[in-house]
C-alpha cells in the first residue's frame, strides 16, 4: 500500500523499512557501535570524534599516535561500506534496488558534496543548512535505487522533495527526538553503573541508531516522492 506523501507516510515509511530490516539493523549498530565503543575505551578515538555514520567523521590531528590514527581510518572506511550495505539492503527490502553492482564510489562522492553544502549551510545562517538536509534526504535512493548520477541525484531529490518539505522537516523531527529521548533514557541508565565501557558504549550504539534511522529516513523519503515507473525507465532505458 502507497503512503501518502504527508507527515504521517513519512513516519511510517521510516519505521516500516526499520522494522522489515531488523537483522541488518542490529548488525550495523552492534559492529560500527561497538568499534567505536572499543576505540573511545582505547583511546584510539576521542569522545568528540566518534565514527559512527558515513565515514566522514574520520579526523586526525598532530597529538593522535599512528595507531589511533590507523583505527580511525579503518573504521571511517568500515562505516562508509557498512553505511552502503545498509541503504543498499533498505531500497531492496522497498522493491527499489534495480540493479546489484556496486555505487559505492559514487555514494562516498555525493556524501562528500552533500555534506560541504549543508556544513557551510549550517554555518552560515542554519535555515540553509536545514533545507539541505530535507531536500536532499532523498538523494541516496536516486543515487543507488535509481542510478542516477552524484549532481543528478542531489538534483532530482531536490525537485521530487518540492511542496513536501514541511512534512519531511517535521516526520524526521518527531523521528530524531523520540530517538533522543530513548537513547538518552538508555545511556543514563549505563551511567547509573558508573562503568566506563557501559558509558562509552552506550554513546556509541546511540550514535549508531541514529545513522541508520538517517538512512531509513532517506530512503523511506525516497520511496515515497519519487515516480517509481520512471526510475525504473531510467534504469532498463
Amino acid at each position: 500500500m502507497q503512503r501518502d506523501r504527508d507527515f504521517a507516510g513519512f513516519m511510517g515509511q521510516t519505521l516500516d523499512l526499520v522494522g522489515r530490516n531488523i537483522p541488518v539493523v542490529f548488525l550495523y549498530i552492534v559492529v560500527i557501535g561497538g568499534l567505536n565503543a572499543f576505540g573511545l575505551m582505547a583511546g584510539l578515538i576521542d569522545s568528540t570524534d566518534t565514527i559512527a555514520g558515513a565515514g566522514m567523521g574520520f579526523s586526525v590531528d598532530a597529538s593522535d599516535s599512528l595507531t589511533s590514527a590507523a583505527f580511525q581510518l579503518g573504521v571511517a572506511i568500515l562505516s562508509i561500506i557498512a553505511g552502503y550495505f545498509v541503504l543498499s539492503k533498505l531500497l531492496e527490502s522497498a522493491g527499489r534496488l534495480k540493479a546489484t553492482d556496486t555505487r559505492i564510489w559514487a555514494y562516498i562522492g555525493m556524501s562528500i558534496l552533500s555534506m560541504i553544502g549543508i556544513v557551510l549551510g549550517l554555518i552560515l545562517i542554519i535555515v540553509p543548512g536545514l533545507i539541505l538536509l530535507v531536500r536532499w534526504s532523498a538523494a541516496s535512493g536516486f543515487l543507488i535505487g535509481g542510478r542516477r548520477g552524484i549532481t543528478e541525484s542531489l538534483g532530482a531529490s531536490w525537485e521530487a522533495t518540492r511542496g513536501y518539505s514541511w512534512s519531511i522537516f517535521f516526520a524526521a523531527l518527531v523521528l530524531f527526538l523520540g530517538l533522543i529521548i530513548i537513547a538518552g533514557a538508555f545511556g543514563a541508565m549505563l551511567a547509573f553503573t558508573g562503568i566506563d565501557l557501559m558509558i562509552a558504549l552506550g554513546s556509541s550504539i546511540g550514535e549508531a541508531a541514529g545513522n541508520v534511522l538517517a538512512f531509513a529516513f532517506g530512503i523511506g523519503v525516497y520511496t515515497l516522492v519519487a515516480d517509481d515507473s520512471t526510475e525504473t525507465a531510467d534504469v532498463f532505458a
